[in-house]
């Protein structure tokens, strides 16, 4: 009986103590804030697209990869409601490699005109809403001047030849505060 009650006293005793302990070690993860205009100073994105003959069980596989340049476009990020717009036009340079190893080079002046709603759904992720299309982002640095982020969509469909095609691509956006 004796060891039972100083087995209890002690284990009290421990449990005060770990009670009454300060937990420095669950600090806060601050980062600035996101709203306001952004202006993209870099863009670029990457993918591939793989094509499974599922009846031949054959599959190829190209990739892309592309790179912005002239960008005049920028991104404003809203606060209650949250809604962003992308506006502006840019250049690209284009790479495609065929299933035969072989690249080839394409250039475009294209128009950005993208707009909805996001969701801060932690410090380093976000949710882009345009019309029903999700798309998830991932902040790398977001400070008072920068904001550089990525996201990476992944999509699967068999078509009517019966050819499973998988299409996945990353963009890579890099920001200067513009406000």
């Amino acid at each position: 009986m004796k060891k039972l009650k100083k087995s209890t006293l002690i284990f009290l005793l421990i449990s005060l103590l770990s009670c009454s302990k300060d937990d420095s070690s669950s600090t806060e993860r601050t980062f600035a804030d996101l709203s306001g205009t952004w202006e993209v100073t870099s863009f670029s994105y990457n993918g591939t697209t793989t094509e499974n003959h599922i009846e031949s069980n054959e599959s190829s596989v190209t990739s892309y990869y592309a790179e912005g340049w002239m960008l005049d476009f920028r991104v404003t990020f809203q606060e209650d409601p949250n809604n962003y717009s992308f506006n502006g036009n840019y250049n690209i340079d284009y790479y495609y490699t065929n299933e035969e190893g072989q690249e080839y080079y394409y250039f475009a002046n294209l128009d950005k005109d993208n707009n909805g709603t996001y969701v801060r759904n932690s410090n380093t992720n976000l949710t882009f809403n345009e019309n029903g299309d999700y798309k998830n982002i991932t902040i790398h640095e977001l400070n008072q001047t920068t904001l550089k982020y990525t996201s990476h969509e992944t999509s699967s469909e068999t078509n009517s030849d019966n050819v499973l095609v998988t299409r996945t691509r990353t963009e890579t956006y890099i920001f200067e505060r513009n406000n």
